[in-house]
């Protein structure tokens, strides 16, 4: 079992050497890979991270589980995160955990960016910040749409990891074709109404 975990770690590691595992995040300006390629990288880089060494308790409750279920530990993480996704669509408190995959790691590492000397990571989580706060206006509508689309805080839920992913790299994606060129025409509109006025006082003096 060891020798193929290894030979499944040398595999992934392999195939990341080849350019088609994940990236780190790209500079502002320079959008990640569109969604469905995210998505995969995202996916080698879990299943890669499953079968590395950790600590013995962890690998032995990892073998365990995979022993008693017959199922190889990457299809049992699918099954959880699919019973997340069932909770995000019929639990009670759909909308809590929903908000806390949005503010919990973001929030988190946003603390820890803001304590490193490096400015790129504060970049990122501001970016992913001002994306959140610009789509956050649809949450005033969130009980009407639950109505007719029951799935709304699942959707949700995956924007915000896809937001934040560094192999998704939606935060700066969206930031660079909407909401940067949607500020560049705020501010243009605001310094066509304050050039008149300005002219006037000249005048005026």
């Amino acid at each position: 079992q060891r020798a193929a975990m290894t030979s499944r770690i040398d595999l992934l590691k392999s195939t990341n050497s080849r350019g088609e595992g994940s990236k780190s995040y790209g500079m502002l300006g320079m959008p990640g890979p569109g969604p469905i390629e995210g998505v995969n990288r995202a996916n080698r880089d879990l299943v890669q991270y499953l079968y590395q060494p950790h600590c013995s308790q962890t690998d032995n409750a990892i073998n365990s589980i995979e022993k008693s279920t017959a199922l190889k530990r990457e299809h049992v993480t699918y099954i959880a995160f699919a019973l997340v996704g069932l909770f995000l669509c019929v639990g009670s408190a759909a909308s809590f955990l929903c908000n806390l995959i949005g503010f919990g790691y973001p929030a988190y590492i946003s603390v820890k960016a803001i304590r490193t000397p490096e400015k790129d990571d504060d970049t990122k989580w501001l970016t992913y910040w001002t994306v959140f706060g610009v789509f956050s206006v649809f949450d005033t509508f969130a009980e009407a749409i639950l109505r007719f689309f029951p799935f709304y805080y699942l959707v949700k839920a995956a924007f915000l990891v896809y937001l934040y992913l560094p192999q998704t790299n939606g935060s700066e994606y969206l930031y660079t074709m909407y909401v940067d060129p949607l500020i560049t025409k705020i501010d243009a509109f605001i310094a066509s109404r304050r050039a008149p006025s300005t002219e006037l006082r000249r005048a005026a003096n």
